[in-house]
């Protein structure tokens, strides 16, 4: 439910925010991916100091950068005649996924450290974390140089403020609520190029695929679960397709060397979870991680069967197995 009512009086409410705390630094730098939240955060930014003082900065995640992503962000900054600069984030990314899916200590690790120590501690580096991500739930809205201007709000209150000030989102087709790296399909860890080249070559395809045939979708990706031997692709498509679109969907992904077996998501399923002890031990962060992060990219509703791992390398799940019907 969209709780802002008056987007003039939040506009003003963030701009003079960001005015107060960008008075304290000499340059602002804007994280800027491209989605919604970070689109929103750069239009405010410029609003509250000007072109001189901001400039907007990507992480390059190389080939889990959507390729779509990348034709946004140099249209978007384009688009509002901003700095722009790309900083390689790859190998970054790719250690914090060894250890398993983790979207907060990838934000941390191989986001704001990166950036951080490019710019130094005299640049403010914004980002659009808010109530719908982990950092949001989790983080801090200002600590340090690092700085949230919608920390407070919802997903929905930041549409909600997007479409009054006609702020220009692009959307991947990935999901209408969060859309980005292709790395967060991956639900196992990292441990061979081989899970990396499975969850960029399937989720490209099928939004390939997808463009063509079914453009309006609310929900598009394929997880990739599985024991680390082998590469399990569960499709979510919201809507569900045609059948006949589905068959060629479905054989056009298991033409992929890197893919062994595919499931579509076509009614609630249920999920095999292995977790390490710090998580498996704590039921918020379970639920968390259910609802908050897996749920909103399924096509069906799902429930997770927890299983405590014994891999000390497994930093913090991994899905091993998708059973159907099973809600």
């Amino acid at each position: 439910m969209v709780k802002v009512v008056n987007a003039t009086w939040y506009r003003e409410s963030i701009v003079s925010e960001i005015r107060r705390i960008g008075a304290q630094f000499p340059k602002v730098v804007v994280a800027f991916s491209g989605g919604m939240d970070s689109t929103a955060a750069l239009f405010f930014a410029l609003l509250a100091l000007g072109r001189d003082k901001v400039m907007a900065c990507t992480i390059d995640w190389g080939k889990y950068l959507p390729e779509k992503a990348r034709s946004h962000i140099l249209f978007l900054v384009n688009y509002f005649g901003v700095k722009h600069q790309f900083l390689p984030g790859e190998k970054d990314l790719e250690r914090v996924a060894q250890g398993g899916p983790s979207c907060n200590l990838c934000t941390k690790k191989a986001k704001l450290t990166k950036l951080k120590n490019f710019f130094g501690g005299r640049a403010l580096i914004m980002g659009g974390a808010n109530q719908s991500d982990s950092w949001g739930k989790r983080g801090m809205q200002f600590f340090g140089n690092t700085y949230s201007p919608l920390f407070h709000l919802e997903k929905e209150e930041i549409q909600y403020l997007a479409d009054s000030f006609r702020i220009p989102i692009l959307r991947l087709g990935e999901n209408v609520q969060r859309e980005g790296c292709l790395l967060k399909h991956l639900l196992k860890p990292l441990a061979s190029p081989y899970h990396g080249e499975a969850v960029v070559k399937s989720n490209e395809l099928l939004w390939r695929i997808l463009d063509k045939e079914f453009p309006h979708r609310n929900i598009a990706n394929v997880k990739i679960i599985g024991p680390l031997r082998e590469n399990c692709a569960l499709i979510n498509v919201q809507p569900l397709p045609p059948l006949s679109l589905r068959e060629k969907i479905e054989k056009a992904l298991l033409s992929l060397p890197q893919i062994s077996r595919v499931t579509w998501i076509d009614q609630p399923a249920t999920l095999t979870i292995r977790a390490n002890p710090g998580l498996y031990n704590h039921p918020e962060a379970r639920y968390w991680l259910e609802r908050g992060r897996l749920q909103p990219d399924f096509a069906f509703p799902i429930r997770v069967s927890w299983l405590l791992s014994t891999n000390r390398r497994l930093r913090t799940f991994q899905v091993i197995d998708c059973l159907k019907g099973a809600v």
